[in-house]
């Protein structure tokens, strides 16, 4: 068994999450009419097939008409999303990865021209200098409605299968209830803590109703606005505690700061030129002093910071979500001891800054993020690098050249299918049958010694006769250590040539292609 940190099983109440790496709740605005369907859960999926221990999907959903988003998010006030996150569930969940998501009202956080023109609602009449809407200050029948949609939104969660579900409370409603620049209520909702707390508890209290005892529930809350005359690091560890002593939540998830405006919201997810994990010793604070399940993520770009987080003791799971933007299959490559080819996410923001532009999210580094429908990712297709060969491999019906012609090729064997001709490796003695081909170039390195044969194989055509040879095949140098793997362009044989395959990764058969003469 691994000794990396990252690798180690975490218990989280009944839910044994497969390793210490979470993707927490995010918008990339892929819903189609408030709806997660085809391409957001394909983007989830995706993920969940690299290791992924637990996704979080919405940032955040809305759980009530009059939060309408101001970007495309989720509505969770509508039945119809029981279906839709059911599906997700069950595909991740196929995968061996949990999956929750993330409730909201937005209260100040919106728009009066959004959704349905409702007014907007807050516990004070404060406006957000984002969003710029003037709220209406919350009535005792909005406080008890709102509370009631809570507890809705949660039991469509229970009903579509999820392991449970995050309330988000920083610049959302519960935290304009937490913070005295926002809140002003009387008692019992308004005044001292305990009382500016008392809505996220009601909240709390109707979800645990609705949902049982073992319906997970965490709350992602600010710890310290970083505001004056808002609340301090000394107020967000008494928060800390009083949310552990409820007995209401399974888990903390803990950021630092406020995104009220675009510089507090910088300091909240901070970009390229900024440091990394600038809240990681905060959140390992929280977790010393609560002794309570914590989670965070702030700029974790990076597998070194992650393990560091975990096996410092600061966080129990460390979160890696716009790291997973640039690179889904990261776990993956942890587990193949492959950290090297970890795509990196620099912080550009190209992510966020479409969504707030009315756009879906994308990323600068990954071209295939939120295309997965169109475009898979990198690992969609197994790969083979083959370097340092030394003498000839027996595999039933296959085999690797021991010598090299002068011209530094490998030399023409043919055996069972697989022919290495030259710069070529057809699959198949019957050409117009191949429907996986390869195409190995074995060159000479610096040293005149290695051979190196790349090859791709659509490893889903398990009915392909040449491709369960060169599953073999690469069984056995994997084996030996002679290889290790690598994402390469499927490639097609046709009568003019080979040419690169595009398109869905699905079917080659059917994919588009622009020959090369070999």
């Amino acid at each position: 068994m691994s000794t990396d940190p990252l690798l180690q099983p975490y218990q989280l109440k009944h839910l044994t999450l497969r390793n210490r790496i979470l993707i927490t709740s995010h918008e990339p605005a892929y819903p189609e009419d408030g709806m997660p369907k085809d391409r957001y859960r394909a983007y989830h999926v995706e993920r969940a097939k690299a290791g992924v221990a637990l996704t979080m999907t919405a940032g955040s959903a809305s759980v009530s008409r009059d939060s309408p988003p101001v970007f495309n998010n989720i509505l969770a006030w509508k039945d119809e999303v029981v279906g839709h996150m059911k599906k997700l569930a069950r595909e991740c969940h196929d995968e061996g990865c949990a999956v929750m998501i993330q409730l909201t009202h937005l209260g100040r956080r919106t728009r009066w021209d959004k959704g349905d023109w409702l007014p907007v609602v807050s516990p004070g009449y404060e406006r957000e200098p984002a969003h710029r809407a003037f709220p209406k200050k919350m009535e005792d029948w909005d406080i008890a409605r709102i509370i009631e949609d809570y507890g809705d939104a949660a039991e469509r969660m229970t009903a579509a299968g999820l392991d449970g579900i995050e309330l988000e409370a920083y610049g959302h409603l519960l935290d304009q209830f937490f913070s005295p620049l926002t809140n002003d209520q009387d008692a019992p909702y308004g005044g001292d803590l305990d009382n500016r707390m008392r809505f996220a508890f009601d909240v709390l209290r109707e979800v645990r109703r609705r949902c049982g005892e073992e319906f997970l529930v965490g709350v992602r809350y600010s710890g310290d606005e970083c505001l004056p005359g808002g609340f301090g690091k000394a107020d967000g560890m008494a928060m800390s505690q009083k949310l552990k002593d409820s007995e209401l939540v399974d888990f903390l998830n803990v950021v630092r700061g406020h995104i009220d405006t675009d510089p507090g919201l910088t300091d909240v997810i901070p970009i390229q030129g900024m440091r990394n994990a600038p809240h990681l010793d905060f959140a390992g604070e929280i977790r010393a002093a609560t002794n309570f399940p914590t989670f965070h993520a702030a700029k974790i770009p990076d597998v070194a910071t992650a393990r560091h987080a975990i096996a410092s003791g600061k966080l129990d799971m460390v979160g890696m979500t716009r790291a997973h933007m640039a690179d889904p299959h990261i776990v993956a490559k942890v587990l193949r001891g492959e950290e090297d080819r970890i795509r990196p996410c620099v912080g550009a923001n190209y992510c966020l800054d479409r969504i707030y532009q009315g756009g879906m999210a994308l990323c600068l580094h990954n071209p295939a993020t939120g295309r997965e429908l169109e475009q898979p990712q990198d690992g969609g297709y197994a790969g083979v690098d083959l370097c340092g060969l030394r003498g000839a491999i027996d595999v039933p019906g296959v085999c690797v050249p021991r010598q090299k012609n002068s011209r530094g090729k490998a030399d023409h064997l043919e055996k069972v299918g697989l022919k290495f001709r030259g710069a070529v490796v057809v699959l198949g003695a019957d050409k117009s049958a191949a429907r996986v081909v390869l195409r190995c170039r074995a060159g000479v390195a610096e040293d005149a010694e290695n051979l190196r044969i790349r090859a791709a194989v659509e490893w889903r055509d398990v009915g392909n006769p040449a491709a369960t040879l060169l599953a073999q095949l690469v069984d056995v140098l994997i084996d030996r250590g002679d290889m290790r793997r690598v994402p390469i362009r499927p490639l097609l044989l046709t009568e003019e040539g080979v040419g690169h395959a595009s398109g869905h990764g699905g079917n080659l058969s059917e994919s588009r292609f622009k020959s090369i003469r070999i």
